[in-house]
């Protein structure tokens, strides 16, 4: 999972309908799909493609990889937030943090939350007085250092990210989905690369 905003993921084998998502989610930004023209007056020369205005001539492709992943990334969290917030009420960001809990039975404090999802302490708190607002985590102290809390889902919560997760895994299958079973496979490869070459620089 990418680093979440503030407001800011397990399966089923349901395929829902694209059209559940607005066309400007689903649809390849139309910049990247323009066509080059020639010139007036010219012919017979190569068409040199036309790149999107974000990436200027003769930038780097390391850049242009970097700026296509962004936006990638952009799109699917927006998509993901939208549907949230309408069949549920809530956010990606709310919804990562009850997933951190469900991988974590024994609880874990505010501290860890935040490193978890690579937000400060700050979001962390609005969030936690959201979920434990609306029953869905609750606060315990620590028996290691009564100093300290720790954050559990609560019996209603688990039920909830339950609806949540299933939901979920049908709109990222949905959009991932525009992409061939062999496109996504060798996406798949590759970002794994990449990711293990960066693990090296953390």
């Amino acid at each position: 999972m990418p680093t979440s905003s503030p407001d800011r993921r397990c399966m089923s084998a349901a395929e829902p309908a694209l059209d559940r998502f607005p066309s400007e989610i689903t649809t390849m930004d139309a910049t990247v799909k323009r066509k080059a023209r020639s010139p007036k007056g010219t012919r017979g020369q190569a068409l040199r493609p036309v790149e999107p205005a974000h990436e200027s001539d003769g930038a780097h492709l390391e850049l242009r990889i970097w700026l296509r992943l962004l936006s990638c990334a952009t799109r699917i969290e927006k998509a993901l937030n939208a549907r949230l917030r309408k069949e549920f009420n809530t956010t990606l960001a709310r919804f990562d943090l009850l997933a951190q809990l469900t991988r974590k039975p024994e609880g874990a404090t505010m501290s860890e939350v935040s490193e978890l999802l690579m937000v400060s302490n700050g979001a962390i708190t609005a969030l936690v007085q959201k979920l434990e607002a609306d029953g869905l985590i609750h606060r315990e102290v620590d028996s290691e250092d009564r100093r300290t809390f720790r954050l559990r889902l609560s019996q209603e919560g688990a039920k909830e990210f339950g609806r949540m997760a299933r939901r979920h895994e049908e709109w990222v299958i949905a959009l991932i989905g525009e992409l061939s079973p062999v496109a996504q496979s060798d996406l798949l490869q590759h970002l794994t690369l990449l990711k293990r070459r960066l693990d090296k620089h953390s």
